[in-house]
Protein backbone atom coordinates (compact mmCIF):
# COMPACT_ATOMS: atom_id res chain seq x y z
CA UNK A 1 0.00 0.00 0.00
CA UNK A 2 1.38 3.40 -1.29
CA UNK A 3 1.42 5.79 1.68
CA UNK A 4 -0.43 9.12 1.84
CA UNK A 5 1.29 12.43 2.27
CA UNK A 6 -0.67 12.64 5.79
CA UNK A 7 1.51 9.45 6.63
CA UNK A 8 4.52 10.88 5.32
CA UNK A 9 4.11 13.78 7.46
CA UNK A 10 3.26 11.70 10.14
CA UNK A 11 6.22 9.64 10.03
CA UNK A 12 8.83 12.97 9.73
CA UNK A 13 7.16 14.71 12.34
CA UNK A 14 5.49 18.01 10.72
CA UNK A 15 2.25 16.59 12.24
CA UNK A 16 1.36 14.50 15.04
CA UNK A 17 -1.78 11.83 15.89
CA UNK A 18 -4.11 14.05 18.33
CA UNK A 19 -3.19 17.07 16.13
CA UNK A 20 -6.45 19.17 15.35
CA UNK A 21 -7.02 20.48 11.77
CA UNK A 22 -9.82 22.83 10.62
CA UNK A 23 -10.99 24.92 7.35
CA UNK A 24 -13.91 27.30 7.23
CA UNK A 25 -16.32 27.08 4.40
CA UNK A 26 -18.85 29.84 4.00
CA UNK A 27 -20.17 30.30 7.19
CA UNK A 28 -19.17 26.73 8.69
CA UNK A 29 -16.07 26.12 10.77
CA UNK A 30 -15.40 22.03 9.93
CA UNK A 31 -12.52 20.44 12.63
CA UNK A 32 -11.03 17.13 13.00
CA UNK A 33 -7.66 15.15 14.18
CA UNK A 34 -4.88 13.32 13.04
CA UNK A 35 -5.17 10.22 13.81
CA UNK A 36 -3.18 6.67 13.12
CA UNK A 37 -2.07 6.20 10.19
CA UNK A 38 -2.52 9.57 8.90
CA UNK A 39 -6.28 8.90 8.86
CA UNK A 40 -8.97 12.25 9.48
CA UNK A 41 -11.51 11.83 12.34
CA UNK A 42 -13.52 13.33 15.03
CA UNK A 43 -15.04 15.43 12.69
CA UNK A 44 -17.35 18.62 13.97
CA UNK A 45 -18.71 21.06 12.03
CA UNK A 46 -19.46 24.46 13.88
CA UNK A 47 -18.21 22.91 17.32
CA UNK A 48 -20.90 19.66 17.17
CA UNK A 49 -19.24 15.96 16.08
CA UNK A 50 -21.03 15.48 12.72
CA UNK A 51 -21.47 11.42 11.57
CA UNK A 52 -18.11 10.91 9.22
CA UNK A 53 -15.47 9.88 10.11
CA UNK A 54 -11.91 8.00 8.82
CA UNK A 55 -11.10 9.69 5.80
CA UNK A 56 -7.73 9.32 4.28
CA UNK A 57 -6.93 12.55 2.34
CA UNK A 58 -7.58 16.05 3.05
CA UNK A 59 -9.38 16.25 -0.55
CA UNK A 60 -12.19 13.61 0.99
CA UNK A 61 -12.65 15.32 3.90
CA UNK A 62 -12.98 18.71 2.74
CA UNK A 63 -15.18 18.03 -0.34
CA UNK A 64 -17.62 15.20 1.87
CA UNK A 65 -18.01 17.72 4.52
CA UNK A 66 -18.73 20.73 1.92
CA UNK A 67 -21.03 18.46 -0.11
CA UNK A 68 -22.79 16.25 2.77
CA UNK A 69 -23.49 18.46 5.36
CA UNK A 70 -23.98 22.10 3.80
CA UNK A 71 -25.32 20.28 0.41
CA UNK A 72 -22.96 22.13 -1.88
CA UNK A 73 -21.34 21.38 -4.66
CA UNK A 74 -17.59 23.04 -5.33
CA UNK A 75 -15.42 22.33 -7.62
CA UNK A 76 -12.26 25.00 -7.25
CA UNK A 77 -12.05 24.48 -3.46
CA UNK A 78 -8.41 23.54 -2.66
CA UNK A 79 -8.77 21.70 0.55
CA UNK A 80 -4.38 21.47 0.99
CA UNK A 81 -4.44 26.01 0.54
CA UNK A 82 -7.52 26.02 2.90
CA UNK A 83 -6.82 23.55 6.08
CA UNK A 84 -4.68 24.42 8.23
CA UNK A 85 -3.36 22.76 11.22
CA UNK A 86 -4.24 24.17 14.28
CA UNK A 87 -1.17 23.88 16.49
CA UNK A 88 0.85 25.68 14.12
CA UNK A 89 -1.45 28.06 12.15
CA UNK A 90 0.31 26.67 9.01
CA UNK A 91 -1.74 25.68 5.60
CA UNK A 92 -1.20 21.95 4.52
CA UNK A 93 0.59 23.34 1.21
CA UNK A 94 3.01 25.21 3.65
CA UNK A 95 3.80 21.78 5.83
CA UNK A 96 3.65 19.62 2.16
CA UNK A 97 6.43 21.76 0.86
CA UNK A 98 8.51 20.86 4.35
CA UNK A 99 8.45 17.54 3.25
CA UNK A 100 11.34 17.98 0.56
CA UNK A 101 13.24 19.13 3.21
CA UNK A 102 13.17 16.47 5.75
CA UNK A 103 15.00 13.76 6.41
CA UNK A 104 13.20 10.64 6.08
CA UNK A 105 12.27 8.81 9.44
CA UNK A 106 11.59 5.10 9.18
CA UNK A 107 7.86 5.03 10.36
CA UNK A 108 7.08 2.67 13.12
CA UNK A 109 3.51 2.47 12.06
CA UNK A 110 2.12 -0.62 9.78
CA UNK A 111 0.43 0.53 6.77
CA UNK A 112 -0.54 -2.27 6.02
CA UNK A 113 -4.44 -2.42 4.52
CA UNK A 114 -5.46 -4.76 6.75
CA UNK A 115 -4.38 -2.20 10.14
CA UNK A 116 -5.64 0.26 7.72
CA UNK A 117 -8.89 -1.14 7.45
CA UNK A 118 -9.32 -1.48 11.31
CA UNK A 119 -8.27 1.58 12.12
CA UNK A 120 -11.13 3.28 10.06
CA UNK A 121 -13.81 0.78 12.15
CA UNK A 122 -12.08 2.13 15.09
CA UNK A 123 -12.15 5.26 14.08
CA UNK A 124 -15.96 4.96 12.86
CA UNK A 125 -16.63 3.44 15.97
CA UNK A 126 -15.35 7.12 18.00
CA UNK A 127 -16.81 9.23 15.52
CA UNK A 128 -20.17 7.28 17.15
CA UNK A 129 -19.22 7.84 20.66
CA UNK A 130 -18.92 11.02 20.29
CA UNK A 131 -22.38 11.80 18.62
CA UNK A 132 -23.55 9.93 21.47
CA UNK A 133 -22.30 11.69 24.05
CA UNK A 134 -22.74 14.75 22.17
CA UNK A 135 -26.65 13.74 22.68
CA UNK A 136 -26.14 12.56 26.37
CA UNK A 137 -25.31 16.26 27.22
CA UNK A 138 -27.30 17.87 25.30
CA UNK A 139 -25.11 19.57 22.22
CA UNK A 140 -26.58 20.16 18.96
CA UNK A 141 -25.44 18.17 16.49
CA UNK A 142 -25.53 18.06 13.03
CA UNK A 143 -27.05 14.65 11.25
CA UNK A 144 -26.92 13.35 7.51
CA UNK A 145 -29.33 11.77 5.72
CA UNK A 146 -27.80 9.06 3.89
CA UNK A 147 -29.50 7.92 1.22
CA UNK A 148 -26.87 6.00 -0.48
CA UNK A 149 -28.00 2.05 -1.18
CA UNK A 150 -24.56 1.48 -1.62
CA UNK A 151 -23.51 1.54 2.34
CA UNK A 152 -19.67 0.14 2.37
CA UNK A 153 -19.81 -2.04 5.38
CA UNK A 154 -16.43 -2.63 7.71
Amino acid sequence: MTSTVLQKLLEVGEVHEGDDIAFRFKKDTFAAKIVAGGLIGHCTMNGSPVRLSAFKTLTDWCDTCIQELVQEYVTRFSSWKRVKHVATGRTFTQLREGLGRAARVRSQSCSCAEAMAQRRKVLALQQEIMLLESKLSGTKHEEVEDDNPFKLKF
